[in-house]
This record gives C-alpha cells, sequence and structure tokens, in this order.
C-alpha cells in the first residue's frame, strides 16, 4: 500500500489549503507533550472544517474508535463509520493509522500522512492531518483532517493529453421509442484528433462517422452501435487511407453510460515491422550457414516480432477488464476442444451465466462498483473451475460463459449449483466500506453430435432466457436441437 508520513514542512507538502491552517491553530494551542487542549481546540475548529474531520480515541486495547465523523468523509467513503473501531478496516490501513495515531500521541507531534485507499470506488488518495489532543480529565484524542487528494481530474486531463493512444468518448441519441437517432462525440484527446486527421476541439459534438475516417466503414460503425445496444466490449482491427498511406488501427470498444469509449491504438509501424521481418527473415535465412553476423541480426529481429506477436495475441485474446478469454478466443478454443472431445466420444457441456439485476448495481453505485463485481465475479468463477482443462470466458457486460469437456450434464448442473451457493454464501467486495450481494441465471446445455458451436452457445442462450423469465436466480437446462422453424 502506498503511504507517506510527514513531521516538518507540512504547509509546503499539502494540498489542501485547509492543511496548513489547522496546522497554524494547532501550533498556536499546542502544551508540549500533551497536544493541544481537546475542549477548547475542537470548539475552535469544528464549526469550520468539522465536515472534514474525524476524533479518534484510544480504546485501551491497542485500538481507537471513531466519536466524529465528518460528513464530507462519509460522502467520499460511502458509509458513516461513527462508533466503529480503527481496526475494523482492511488489515494494512488499519495498522497504518493505528501506528501513525501511536506516534502522535507519544510525542504530541502533528503526522501529515498520504496513503492510497485499497479497495475505494471514487478516490485513490486521501491526505490526513493527524493532531494530538489532551482533555481536562486526562484523556487522549486525536482529531484528524481527512480529505481526497484535489488532482483527480487535473490527473485525468494529463492521462488523455499524453496518452499514446487515441481516446474518444461516444454519446448516443435517442428518439422517444428509444431507437438510437445519432451519435456526438463528447471527448477526444489529441491523439485521437492526430489520427483522424483533425483538431481537437474540431472534433467534439461532431458525428462520428463524419469526423472519424475509421469509423466510416459501414461493419465497423455496426460493431460500435451492437456494443451500445449489447452493452458488450469488442475489439476492432480496420484500416483507412489517409493521402498516400494505410493506416492500421486497434480499436478497444467499452460501452459507457449510453454510449462508447474507444481507445485507437495505431498498430501501422508494427504491421509494416512484422512485414518487413517476414521479408528479412526469408533473405537472412539462405545466408545464415555463411554469416555469423547475419545469423544473429536475424535472432534478434525474430525475437522482437514474437514478443510483439505475442503481445498482441495477449491482448487479442483476453478481456481487459477480468483477464478472462474474450468471445473470440473462447469461441476458438471451445472449437477446438469440441473436435478433441468428439474423437474421444466424451460428453461436453456448456453453462452461460449472467448476473441479475445488474443494470441496478451501475445506476445506484456507479459503474466503478459495476466494475469491481464483474471483476469479483471473475475471481469467484476462476477458483470453482479448472483451469488446465475448462474455459471460462466473458461474453460482454455482465454474461460469461463456462465450457466443461468431458462433463455430461449432471457435472455441468453440480457446477453450476456450486458457483449458485458460493454467490448466496458471500457478498462481493466493491470497496473499502461497500460490498454487494448479487444473483446468477444460468442456462445449462450439453453438446449433441454435429452440432455446431453457434447452436450449442444458442440453446444454452435459450435455457437462460428461461431461467430470467422464470423468476432469475435459478438454473434451466436447455432443449433438445433447436428447430428451423424455431
Amino acid at each position: 500500500m502506498y503511504q507517506e508520513i510527514h513531521t516538518e514542512n507540512i504547509a509546503a507538502r499539502a494540498h489542501a489549503p485547509e492543511v496548513a491552517e489547522l496546522l497554524r491553530h494547532f501550533t498556536a494551542s499546542a502544551e508540549g507533550q500533551a497536544g493541544v487542549p481537546y475542549e477548547a481546540f475542537r470548539d475552535e475548529v469544528m464549526p469550520v472544517f468539522g465536515p472534514d474531520l474525524m476524533v479518534l480515541a484510544p480504546t485501551g486495547d491497542g485500538d481507537y474508535a471513531y466519536v466524529h465523523y465528518g460528513r464530507e468523509i462519509i460522502r467520499y467513503v460511502g458509509g458513516d463509520r461513527l462508533g466503529e473501531s480503527v481496526s475494523t478496516m482492511t488489515p494494512q490501513l488499519a495498522r497504518f493509522t493505528i501506528a501513525c495515531c501511536d506516534r502522535a500521541l507519544a510525542d504530541g507531534v502533528p503526522r501529515y500522512t498520504v496513503h492510497r485507499s485499497l479497495k475505494t470506488v471514487r478516490v485513490c488518495l486521501w491526505e490526513r492531518l493527524i493532531m494530538p489532543a489532551t482533555a481536562r480529565d486526562g484523556s487522549r484524542f486525536l482529531i484528524v483532517f481527512s480529505q481526497p487528494l484535489q488532482f483527480r481530474e487535473e490527473l485525468l486531463t494529463t492521462v488523455l493529453d499524453t496518452s499514446p493512444s487515441g481516446i474518444v468518448a461516444l454519446r448516443a441519441i435517442r428518439d422517444d421509442a428509444g431507437n438510437i437517432e445519432r451519435t456526438v462525440i463528447i471527448t477526444a484527446n489529441r491523439r485521437a484528433a492526430a489520427i483522424a486527421g483533425r483538431e481537437g476541439e474540431d472534433l467534439l459534438d461532431g458525428d462520428p462517422q463524419e469526423s472519424l475516417p475509421f469509423l466510416a466503414d459501414a461493419m465497423v460503425w455496426r460493431r460500435c452501435l451492437y456494443a451500445i445496444e449489447l452493452r458488450r466490449a469488442d475489439m476492432i482491427e480496420t484500416s483507412f487511407a489517409s493521402g498516400t498511406r494505410t493506416v492500421w488501427l486497434q480499436i478497444a470498444v467499452a460501452p459507457l453510460g449510453d454510449g462508447l469509449v474507444l481507445t485507437i491504438t495505431d498498430v501501422s509501424d508494427l504491421t509494416a515491422a512484422n512485414q518487413t521481418l517476414q521479408s528479412r527473415a526469408a533473405t537472412l535465412a539462405l545466408e545464415i550457414g555463411r554469416e555469423r553476423a547475419t545469423r544473429r541480426a536475424l535472432s534478434q529481429e525474430i525475437g522482437q516480432r514474437e514478443e510483439r506477436e505475442q503481445e498482441l495475441r495477449r491482448l487479442a485474446e483476453t478481456d481487459p477488464l477480468t483477464a478472462l478469454l474474450n468471445r473470440r478466443s473462447f469461441t476458438e478454443k471451445a472449437n477446438t476442444a469440441i473436435a478433441a472431445c468428439q474423437e474421444s466420444q466424451a460428453e461436453r457441456s456448456l453453462i452461460v451465466v449472467d448476473l441479475d439485476h445488474f443494470k441496478s448495481v451501475n445506476d445506484n453505485h456507479g459503474h466503478p462498483a459495476g466494475d469491481a463485481v464483474i471483476r469479483a465475479f471473475a475471481d469467484l468463477l476462476l477458483g470453482l473451475v479448472r483451469t488446465d482443462r475448462d474455459l471460462v470466458g466473458r461474453f460482454g457486460g455482465e454474461e460469461f460463459a463456462i465450457f466443461l469437456p468431458r462433463a455430461d450434464l449432471a457435472i455441468a448442473q453440480r457446477t453450476a449449483e456450486r458457483i449458485q451457493e458460493m454467490l448466496s454464501a458471500r457478498r462481493l467486495p466493491v470497496s473499502e466500506t461497500l460490498s454487494l450481494q448479487v444473483s446468477a441465471s444460468f442456462g445449462i446445455a450439453t453438446h449433441l453430435s454435429g452440432e455446431s458451436l453457434p447452436a450449442f452457445i444458442e440453446r444454452a442462450d435459450r435455457a437462460l432466457y428461461r431461467a430470467k423469465n422464470d423468476g432469475r436466480g435459478c438454473i434451466r437446462v436447455a432443449e433438445g436441437r433447436i428447430s428451423a422453424a424455431a
């Protein structure tokens, strides 16, 4: 966990101006090792700084209890800890906080600290000023100013402006019937404008298909619209002509609200480099027996190419949020596994899982909380299957798939029941103070002889839809082969 502790030059180090003001009040009232008189100092600073203050009292067993918890801290943390103990926080953060409080009480000197919140949704870094105090009856207290660092917006702007990838955010405008009428660009960084051959300001509020040449391709744009409607991420590789050269792009598509975020990477140099490497490798292979230097150059260039290919393969195969297989990679590996099972005549099953009422998580707690639930559920799935044999993938949004080779219907049902039992027995962690109880619906299908993978997945999806229609939080098994009429 990232952390800083300072007793010197506190006013110069602090981001919040309140720190310097509180430190001035403390210095004016301090009485040596006892710190400041508690009652007088509390009455002096609470009216002005109270919303950002915590008051901690030693409990006598090496812990501290919150006797005041400011409303601004509650707003950022997402809960009120009044009356709770510091030790109820995550272990690392609790140890760090208790140690800082102990030192401040021991020598009567304020501490300025910065720490990273381990599980919080809204902020990452907090700054604190810990001030020791002594009451008239000799009781000890710590008055703590606590506030998230104030450079988050600046940090986001800096990241966008300096990113080597183009970043564009689109918003969908819908008609009264709920259909997408048009889309507009609401954010675009400098790199995106450079890739599009435009000025950054020109892109804002523009039509994406008209402003961004790589979205003029009907197939690419159709996939973007699918990502909005289905709320599923996608990875698109495309190219467009820019003057006399061809620009090759890799576009990561991620739903955001009623729109998309596009992360655009120019892979033209990599594509050209790979083509060059292939050409050079063919030439160098003919000369390898005569020239050791040429052999070393060939080995070096092939190694670089393999590293690039491995990285591209990893990016192409995995879902960026959960590190599970993405839909395309899951499909390829499942087809291979089905062929292997057919040769050995082993049964194989597919489970399609969809988290229930997931939209309410995003609506009530924000999309970062939704992402945290998705990651926690992916970890739960990986802990319940054999990753050396089974395939686990994220199809997009809150939908997941598990392929079980050499598993009959009974095994698949037991696996789904174990996942269901685990979900009902635990809450998925979202932040330092928030965890959510979620449920899921399951559709199960066993593979039929000669059945294609799309048909196999469709039968499992139909079973999942039945589970949703039957009230969610349940398991349904697919029927036999879907007829052409169906």
